[in-house]
């Protein structure tokens, strides 16, 4: 089966899952971004990844409930 492309606009999509449970939201993410990106962390992404861990040792990160 060949991939297809679609375009969407972001605010149908952000709403679209919305709706998803969390299990289910998680496996779309693991699928989407985790598994198709292999390659090696760059030096601006290990320092994204070192804020987001103090940010979220902070308490100062955005629940996924809190957007619905």
């Amino acid at each position: 089966m060949g991939t297809k492309t679609l375009t969407m606009p972001e605010d149908a999509v952000v709403n679209m899952l919305k709706t998803l449970p969390e299990d289910i939201l998680i496996d779309v993410f693991w699928r989407t971004v985790v598994e198709s990106d292999v390659s090696a962390l760059t030096k601006e992404e290990k320092e994204l990844i070192s804020k987001g861990n103090l940010e979220h040792k902070k308490g100062e990160t955005v629940k996924w409930q809190d957007l619905r």
